[in-house]
């Protein structure tokens, strides 16, 4: 157990409390959605796209979609990844920088996995073979992205854990200098917390694809979307097997006692069920499509269900690192200093990049439609 620290000597935050934690979430949110695409999407195209038919299909479009999905993942990550720096420079920066060549390799596998991406994407050719090379590139960048997903649950657990930064820092140290060779590799907690994304990957994948075949595929014909019914509901499936089970052994094998009470009493015990009993509604959603068919209603129904999944989730996440984190110092009691300014830019650059996504999103939309766009 650590000493606790007066939250008064960790300085003053630069932004009120709520807002901190209110974009933090929903940065978090809005970089899951492309991010479970990513993670799942990639691999799943793979293993598809040596099939024929409407997985062909799913496959190739899920491929000329990826540069782009991920170019949204990556720019929606700075959010949270910023104001978790501006909530919590005093846990972040010791675990990042105890963990420092883990964490740097990130960037490093990342940039290799997009250019593996897009070598698979414009690979694709309806009417030739992809070549060796390309196919092969495509599995490199899944697999580099499930090692950073690894990677980034390694600096993250690290992070919740101040308790062990000592112990880290006396085994990967030069004359008292941190290596950056720590690791927390050892903790329960990420090899339970990786899983549940995975998980959660394949539900959001189901989601999306009945979205994109309903809203945005112009070649998405009847016997497409009757497979694409199919398809949702056995990935949706293995998601919800995959997240239900690792977040059981998340909750119930690696929380702390303190963490463990707090969200099983009082009002978050209806948010710890319903975070935990959440993919049952996308699966009923999924259920319904499948029995049902594709249908505008029904895909947005199924969008609706997922963005549930993951806010609820994200909503947990946050409550249970705040306290855990609150064995070094409570982060709500720390104090505040708004710096009004960067606030104001921030909020206006935000809603002016909403403003310009959905406009795009429209855009798609009509041409889908066979209307003109704005630009024609």
């Amino acid at each position: 157990m650590i000493e606790p620290v007066d939250p008064a000597t960790l300085g003053p935050l630069p932004a009120p409390f709520w807002f901190i934690q209110f974009f933090k979430v929903l940065g978090f949110i809005l970089h899951m959605v492309p991010m479970n695409l990513w993670f799942a999407g990639m691999f799943l195209a793979l293993v598809l796209y040596r099939r024929e038919g409407p997985a062909r299909h799913w496959a190739e479009r899920m491929a000329t979609l990826m540069p782009v999905i991920i170019a949204f993942g990556v720019n929606f990550g700075i959010v949270p990844l910023l104001f978790i720096q501006v909530a919590y420079p005093w846990a972040f920066y010791p675990a990042t920088i105890l963990t420092a060549w883990f964490w740097l390799a990130i960037i490093g596998l990342l940039l290799i996995a997009y250019y593996g991406v897009y070598a698979f994407a414009f690979g694709v050719k309806p009417d030739r073979p992809m070549l060796a090379w390309r196919y092969a590139a495509g599995w490199v960048a899944a697999v580099f992205f499930l090692i950073i997903a690894i990677l980034l649950s390694n600096g993250m657990s690290l992070m919740a854990a101040p308790e062990r930064w000592k112990s880290i820092w006396l085994a990967h140290q030069l004359a008292g200098a941190a290596t950056g060779t720590g690791h927390n590799f050892a903790d329960s907690s990420l090899w339970h917390r990786w899983p549940m994304v995975l998980g959660m990957a394949f539900l959001t994948t189901a989601a999306w694809s009945l979205i994109d075949g309903m809203f945005f595929d112009p070649k998405a014909d009847g016997s497409y979307r009757l497979w694409l019914t199919k398809y949702a509901f056995v990935i949706g499936i293995i998601g919800a097997i995959v997240y239900i089970g690792s977040g059981t052994g998340y909750v119930f094998g690696s929380w702390p006692k303190d963490v463990f009470h707090y969200m099983w009493s009082g009002w978050r015990l209806p948010l710890t069920f319903l975070t935990g009993a959440s993919p049952a509604l996308i699966l009923a959603v999924l259920f319904l499509v499948r029995i049902k068919g594709l249908s505008p209603l029904t895909a947005i129904l199924a969008g609706v269900a997922q963005l549930v999944v993951i806010t609820l989730n994200a909503i947990s996440r946050q409550i249970v690192q705040n306290i855990e984190l609150a064995q070094y110092s409570p982060v709500w009691k720390i104090p505040e200093k708004p710096d009004w300014g960067p606030m104001v830019l921030f909020l206006g650059t935000f809603a002016g990049g909403t403003v310009v996504l959905v406009w795009m999103l429209q855009q798609l939309v009509r041409i889908h439609r066979g209307q003109p766009s704005v630009a024609e």
